[in-house]
């Protein structure tokens, strides 16, 4: 593969409810300095897949786009293959073993370099990486087509830096969202403002739940998420919770 034919999507091989089918996507930009854009979780067959492509050669790097395990935890793995691979993501303190991202920095990914932006809001250490020659955005879990992301309260989300953190990526006009679930969404902008007005309507559902006397946070999902299914739920409740500190934060409720 010559990185002319654009970022390989090799899927994680960790399916289930929230990771997809084929588990989660990892994207290697092959070139001088071939470059996975998230880790996995260490499935043999997708560490395999991944020295396929490569043909003998090393794997440069991986850039994470933040620490939730789905997406950080094959970093092991990938040394254990390739012990000279560097792993980068946006560090937290107390954290070692890896090499830091700044916001606005360059990261060489392939022939070229990523520019990484801090977008916090799903995870306080997430990053977005654009390739400012193509405007292929790489985004981790801020967007997933067809569906939308769980902002997980008391666990680092925080749904205002997230929607802060949707208008960043609206605001560099990338061509195409190469996600960490689903697939590639080649109409971003849309599918952004899509993700900011469904945030905002749900917003209203869960003032009108208070407003109706529901304060229960079990009661406003099964109120606003008819007919969840139970491996999902959890997700919904962590959101409704991320909802209900915005609101507190900006002094609503």
């Amino acid at each position: 593969m010559t990185e002319a034919s654009g970022p390989l999507l090799v899927p994680a091989g960790n399916p289930g409810p929230l990771t997809g089918p084929a588990g989660n996507n990892t994207w290697l930009i092959d070139g001088s300095e071939p470059t996975l854009i998230d880790a996995g979780v260490g499935v043999g067959a997708h560490i395999e897949a991944v020295a396929a492509h490569l043909g003998g050669r090393p794997l440069a790097r991986v850039i994470v786009t933040h620490g939730h395990a789905d997406h950080a935890a094959g970093v092991p793995a990938l040394r254990a293959r390739w012990p000279e691979v560097e792993a980068w993501k946006w560090v937290r303190a107390g954290e070692l073993g890896w090499r830091a991202l700044g916001d606005g920095q360059q990261v060489r990914a392939g022939i070229r370099p990523l520019t990484v932006f801090h977008t916090p809001g799903h995870a306080p250490d997430h990053v977005c990486l654009l390739d400012q020659a193509t405007l292929d955005m790489f985004t981790g879990d801020m967007v997933t087509k067809g569906t939308t992301v769980m902002i997980p309260a008391g666990r680092g989300g925080n749904l205002r830096a997230y929607l802060n953190s949707l208008e960043r990526m609206a605001s560099q006009r990338p061509s195409r969202l190469l996600p960490g679930h689903g697939p590639i969404i080649d109409r971003p902008l849309e599918v952004i403002g899509q993700y900011i007005e469904h945030r905002l309507a749900r917003e209203i559902q869960v003032v009108e739940c208070l407003r109706d006397g529901l304060t229960d946070v079990d009661a406003i999902v099964s109120r606003i998420y008819v007919g969840l299914g139970d491996a999902v739920r959890p997700a919904a409740r962590l959101t409704v919770e991320a909802h209900l500190e915005k609101l507190r934060e900006e002094g609503l409720i």
